[in-house]
């Protein structure tokens, strides 16, 4: 990794001689209000002070890489460089309006913080030193303009654009300036075009290497993402540029409002897997997204070497993803449903990669519920039977879990048996290893049980279920029917002891005996709890040592019958 650090002052690193900063494809909207702006002319009003002793001030920092093009494509900074343009460029209008003696030195030093400057020529106004290929920002046209040598104030007052609304506001904290303070107008000017204001600007030997020094120094903010990258790097490609811009914006907006999935770079991962899998790669090395779609210098990235982001179906396949991932029951069967809430419990989440290469083998048929959830009716259990055992012989780990997935995977695709599965652990083993799950943990055989105690027959909401101890969980400092505290540390933590109740029902069953939470066992909360309505049915209204082993037992011969 080579990158350069360098001191720039703002005036200096806008117009040197050639520069050109882009903003590339991959980069998000203009996003800097008002307010920002606002605190920014604070800064600079409180540097200036009286005008009379003007200390040097650090702006901020720029992370960049110096692309085929020698453009200097901004990773980091794309807010500071642009507002700075905008304020260089409220200055230039002003001198292009007023007819004082500095106008022609003032005009020329803020024009070349603008556009490119020619000794013979002077500025060249078609040739400004910021673009924008921003693909969602739909305002590069009112940046386009702003930079443009002529401009319309009052169709710019009228703008709702980020870009003219900022420009505005420092073309008027300028004006307010120069009326007020007529005497220091010509010092502020200085400020700007001297070696005062400053920025640090990192030039960087790759792209990779920019966005590790960014994602490093960057405490503030949302990093880009490798989705963000990516979109760039289709968005090069495709003929319907337009339509690429807005499916890209739609998906944006499905992700920002989703629940269940957290950015896009998920949905790229998930790819990743699909196709690793129809490469039959079942290595459990963690590749880096960015790199397997963008660098082909490893027979391991069938992404970039098969050219899989171009592909004709791909964007397809993606949004199919994001509709799934969002809201899975919009495509699944009730059966598959409450597969999935069990999965959604599972300690890691390994497994999704097998679901992703379930959707991909349907994605024909996503807009049909009944053939595409098929597939799912059938492999879901299965699933959940080769990662449940390795976790209850306690060792779920991401890279045993992975290993697994990813062979399932490659099996999937080739149409071939499933390999072996671990082995269930005995009773006493398993007794063992259930009184040391946390409560995750705990919560998700627990809800596998309720489930197939239930024979799959009710929905269960595993979001209002909390793990509840029938034994209470305090000592009441009381011996009966045959309780003592020693017998009460041994039978708490036993999986026997522990079963799901609504969160409301878990308040208030507290730490009372069995017979008083029967009541609340009954209670409507819990309608959807087979076992839970049993219990509150149960003629015998104490909770004994014989019931937790027998119910323990319960537990794992069900457990058993499912996972053969």
């Amino acid at each position: 990794m080579e990158f350069k650090p360098k001191k720039e002052y703002i005036c200096k690193l806008l117009s040197d001689e050639g520069v050109k900063f882009v903003i590339p494809e991959y980069q998000r909207p203009y996003r800097w209000d008002i307010d920002e702006c606002e605190t920014l002319w604070n800064d600079v009003l409180e540097v200036f002070g009286d005008g009379e002793s003007i200390n040097e001030y650090f702006l901020g920092s720029i992370v960049a890489y110096q692309n085929n093009n020698n453009e200097l494509e901004i990773i980091d900074g794309q807010q500071r460089i642009t507002t700075f343009t905008l304020f260089f460029r409220a200055f230039y209008e002003h001198f292009q309006s007023e007819q004082a003696n500095v106008k022609i030195s003032y005009l020329e030093g803020f024009g070349k913080c603008v556009w490119e400057y020619d000794l013979d020529s002077g500025l060249d106004y078609n040739k400004s030193h910021l673009s924008s290929r921003v693909i969602t920002d739909r305002d590069n046209v009112i940046l386009n303009e702003l930079l443009r040598k002529e401009i319309n104030l009052e169709d710019l007052q009228k703008s709702i654009s980020k870009y003219s609304k900022n420009f505005i506001f420092f073309y008027n904290k300028l004006l307010e300036f120069k009326i007020n303070r007529p005497l220091q107008w010509e010092i502020l000017c200085k400020m700007f075009l001297s070696k005062i204001l400053f920025m640090l600007i990192v030039v960087c030997d790759s792209q990779e290497s920019a966005m590790t020094i960014f994602n490093t120094l960057n405490s503030r903010g949302l990093p880009l993402s490798n989705a963000d990258i990516l979109k760039g790097y289709i968005y090069k490609r495709v003929s319907q540029k337009n339509e690429f811009a807005s499916e890209w914006k739609e998906l944006e907006a499905k992700i920002d409002e989703s629940d269940n999935i957290k950015n896009l770079d998920f949905l790229f991962l998930q790819f990743m897997h699909v196709i690793r899998a129809e490469n039959e790669d079942f290595d459990t090395t963690t590749h880096s997204v960015l790199n397997f779609f963008t660098k082909s210098d490893k027979k391991v990235y069938y992404g970039a070497i098969d050219n899989w982001l171009y592909k004709d179906n791909t964007m397809y396949f993606i949004k199919c993803l994001a509709n799934f991932w969002d809201k899975p029951e919009n495509y699944l069967s009730d059966l598959s449903n409450k597969y999935m809430k069990i999965l959604n419990l599972f300690q890691n989440d390994s497994w999704k990669a097998f679901v992703s290469c379930l959707v991909w083998r349907n994605k024909d048929n996503i807009d049909d519920k009944d053939k595409f959830s098929e597939e799912f009716d059938k492999y879901l259990p299965i699933l959940i039977q080769y990662i449940t055992l390795p976790f209850l012989n306690g060792n779920a780990s991401i890279n045993v879990i992975k290993d697994i997935v990813f062979k399932m995977n490659v099996k999937l695709k080739k149409n071939e048996s499933f390999p072996a599965k671990q082995n269930m652990p005995s009773f006493e083993n398993f007794i063992e290893i259930s009184k040391n799950f946390d409560s995750r943990k705990a919560k998700y055989i627990l809800f596998l049980y309720a489930y197939i105690y239930d024979n799959f027959e009710q929905n269960i909401d595993s979001a209002s279920l909390e793990v509840e101890h029938i034994l209470p969980k305090q000592w009441q400092n009381a011996n009966f029917n045959d309780w003592c505290e020693q017998t009460h540390m041994e039978y708490l933590e036993n999986i026997g002891n522990k079963i799901l109740l609504t969160k409301k029902s878990n308040i208030k069953c507290n730490d009372n005996f069995f017979a008083k939470k029967q009541i609340e066992y009954a209670s409507v909360n819990n309608k959807n709890l087979k076992e839970i309505l049993d219990l509150s049915k149960r003629v015998k209204n104490n909770w004994t040592k014989e019931d937790v082993n027998e119910r323990a037992k319960a537990i794992y011969s069900k457990i058993v019958e499912f996972l053969k």
